[in-house]
């Protein structure tokens, strides 16, 4: 895993590409982590370096499966104050 390098984060490619402010994480070896982050870095782009290349990438997977639950729970909480309004 010494050439793997993962760029990640909560931003939006129009967003970066606007200019407007973005923040990303890069992990992975060390080799070209820190010189890559660097080169990447710009006035509204962050990019902050990692070796955890693993942890980064599950929990980017369980951000998503705790997004989609949370999306489910709303919906039932919607529907179940919409069937309480109309109970007559």
């Amino acid at each position: 895993m010494e050439n793997i390098l993962y760029l990640g984060g909560p931003n939006i490619a129009s967003e970066i590409y606007n200019k407007e402010y973005a923040n990303a994480r890069i992990c992975g070896a060390e080799k070209w982590r820190k010189h890559l982050a660097k080169f990447l870095r710009q006035p509204q782009f962050i990019v902050w370096d990692n070796s955890d290349l693993v942890t980064h990438e599950v929990m980017g997977g369980l951000k998503n499966v705790y997004a989609i639950g949370a999306g489910k729970f709303l919906i039932i909480i919607v529907i179940t104050l919409h069937l309480i309004s109309n109970w007559k």
